[in-house]
């Protein structure tokens, strides 16, 4: 099967799969030729090219499952453009730019069901040799190279003579601590962690001529690979335009990067735990990398459980003889590695991985001989089975490490499901939704002063189940931000703002309008000095927001219109302590002069706030808690007071305010 793309289609793939391609063909059939031709950018009377329909997987890449449509399948139809699908209407679709690695570019609404399935289509790509073949065909310590399908690929190896050195032992795991070329992998929870010396050695010689060619790619499909000590060199060079990336779309609305992919041949494993777990922080980053490791490659086993070394990625273990299977799961990828290492002992030869690549692609549509006792195992239990024979391991693991493997992955199962169950309510744009209600809740309170005022002091039954509602929203959104900001925290600081721009600007949105109401409920519970115990996500949020404005080419631009939300979203808390505070003269006569002042500098902060033009006119709404204040604050003052502040309230210069 041709798709003009360099990756053949996929066969065998679940019966689900080819009766929704079948739907999905006869329903575009049934569309007009001329909406046919919108979607398409073609016409009919194009000349005739070889008609295609494939499918495309690819969970290892982790996005979202994936169906790609190139052209059509009617007698004598010219194959279209690659369309996108809606998540809901997958008929409904439009062009996009072609995706990295695969070229995926339509979103499917299924994925793979087992690591057995993931391996099989792993199996029928053409990606995986032609990244081998671009390693074969190298010259140099790191080329680029373009394939026949039009991917470009990164490559990278090193001399045999590194590698025996390698496997003669002395070099082992370092601290990262005091070593620049790695510091982009440290995060908050993982400051510093261990790395392989060799890969530290070989990165460090390759200087900046590589880095400014990593960085012209941060806008294309990129594919980084490498074999032996060569992956080391392939997954920092990752790491590191990930790390690029990351700055790049913090720091602008970029929304052209593209993530490079990572497919190494045989390499050890490169870090310890806290290596794991940097990247393991990093969602987009961890699921981009693809390890692939022959049963007789002495290199890729070289490391065993038994010492700090930890993998991460998706492995892909295979054999001479054709076998193949993928791994997740980290603790049985360094079991078969240590089955594999048994079976290394003796052989320090640098392997090829052309021979068992061809083996693999000729034992794609056959799996071989089912076993006696196979059908009486459980279905996860015979997958995990069908596993290790396929790694060729099998008789290497033990029914009791197997039993191990089966309860990691059956919590392994659960936790993803848990995960997709909950993965609408983790999105922006469904907290969009939630700002849009209370956007209205706001709209809809100004003859109630406002709904800081109306939230705290509900008049009636009907605002009462409406604050209610609100309350629920507002939890709803307080617990999306807590989770977002605290992972957004353990990323260092020197990567740029924490959050990208949209998500900085809908995270400050979120805190000028929801801040207000964790004010209200406080002051209503009748607690005093909000500031001491306020919620660290809304100091990271403000902090966050303070240095983009300190950055952005706007922030020296005066404003001449009063802010839709009050910009200080703790406005309302100095309220509530200015109205304690003149409250508590009448009490604490002997501390009325440090109180007096107290209120001088909460007029000072109002003036400023107004000259700004940084507060909402919402506050100076009749029956608000500012008025109110202000109204006692005056009676205690008398007629006779003179400030900026008295003066712009006694004029009521507040009513032009907007």
């Amino acid at each position: 099967m041709n798709t003009n793309c360099g990756v053949p289609g996929i066969r065998g793939l679940t019966g689900k799969a080819n009766v929704m391609a079948d739907a999905l063909s006869r329903k575009e059939h049934e569309k007009p030729k001329t909406v046919r031709a919108l979607r398409t950018g073609r016409s009919d009377r194009d000349p005739v090219q070889t008609p295609v329909r494939s499918w495309y997987l690819a969970r290892f890449l982790k996005t979202r499952p994936v169906l790609a449509v190139y052209g059509r399948t009617g007698p004598g139809e010219p194959p279209g453009e690659p369309v996108k699908c809606n998540k809901y209407d997958i008929h409904a679709a439009i062009p996009v730019t072609i995706r990295p690695l695969l070229k995926l570019v339509c979103l499917l609404t299924f994925r793979f069901s087992s690591e057995v399935e993931l391996g099989k289509f792993l199996g029928s790509i053409d990606v995986i040799p032609d990244a081998y073949r671009a390693i074969s065909e190298m010259n140099s310590v790191y080329e680029l190279s373009t394939t026949r399908s039009g991917n470009n690929i990164l490559a990278f190896k090193c001399s045999s003579d590194y590698t025996a050195r390698f496997l003669s032992g002395g070099i082992d795991l370092v601290s990262s601590e005091g070593l620049p070329v790695v510091d982009f992998i440290s995060t908050k929870l993982n400051p510093s962690f261990s790395v392989n010396e060799a890969a530290v050695e070989l990165f460090q010689h390759l200087g900046e001529d590589l880095k400014e060619l990593e960085n012209k790619h941060k806008n294309t499909s990129l594919i980084i690979t490498g074999s032996g000590l060569g992956g080391y060199l392939a997954i920092l060079s990752t790491l590191r335009l990930h790390h690029a990336i990351d700055v790049e779309e913090s720091n602008s609305f970029n929304k052209k990067t593209k993530r490079p992919i990572c497919i190494t041949f045989g390499s050890p494993v490169i870090g310890d735990a806290s290596f794991q777990g940097a990247i393991a922080e990093r969602p987009q980053w961890k699921s981009r990398f693809l390890n692939v490791v022959a049963k007789e490659d002495p290199v890729a086993s070289f490391f065993s459980s038994n010492t700090p070394y930890r993998p991460f990625g998706t492995y892909l273990f295979c054999t001479e003889s054709g076998g193949y299977t993928t791994f997740e799961d980290q603790d049985s990828i360094l079991l078969v590695l240590d089955a594999m290492r048994l079976w290394n002992a003796c052989n320090l030869q640098i392997y090829d991985y052309a021979n068992v690549w061809s083996s693999v692609r000729k034992k794609v549509l056959y799996r071989g001989l089912s076993e006696p006792n196979e059908f009486n195992l459980n279905s996860l239990r015979a997958g995990i089975t069908l596993q290790l024979k396929e790694a060729g391991v099998l008789n290497d693991i033990t029914d009791d490490e197997i039993g191990e493997m089966e309860k990691k992955q059956t919590k392994m199962i659960t936790r993803k499901k848990m995960v997709n169950a909950n993965v609408a309510t983790k999105k922006l744009n469904d907290t969009k939704i939630c700002l849009t209600y209370m956007e209205w809740y706001m709209k809809t309170r100004k003859t109630q002063g406002g709904y800081y005022d109306a939230y705290k002091n509900p008049t009636n039954d009907i605002e009462k189940r409406s604050c209610q509602e609100v309350r629920k929203i507002r939890g709803t959104l307080n617990a999306f931000w807590k989770k977002t900001v605290e992972e957004k925290d353990q990323i260092p600081q020197k990567e740029g703002t924490n959050l990208r721009k949209r998500w900085l600007y809908g995270g400050t949105t979120y805190r000028r309008m929801v801040e207000p109401l964790d004010i209200a409920e406080y002051y209503r519970m009748g607690k005093h000095n909000y500031m001491e115990s306020r919620s660290d996500h809304y100091k990271l949020l403000e902090k966050w927001s303070d240095e983009d404005k300190k950055n952005s080419k706007l922030s020296d631009g005066k404003r001449y219109r009063a802010a839709s939300l009050t910009e200080d979203s703790c406005f309302w808390a100095h309220v509530e302590e200015a109205f304690i505070s003149l409250r508590d003269i009448t009490y604490e006569w002997k501390a009325s002069v440090n109180i007096e002042q107290k209120l001088v500098e909460f007029e000072a902060y109002v003036m400023r706030e107004i000259n700004n033009y940084s507060v909402s006119p919402d506050i100076f709404l009749e029956g608000s808690s500012f008025m109110k204040w202000w109204d006692e604050y005056k009676a205690h003052k008398g007629n006779v007071y003179a400030s900026e502040f008295a003066q712009y309230m006694n004029s009521k210069m507040y009513e032009s305010y907007q």
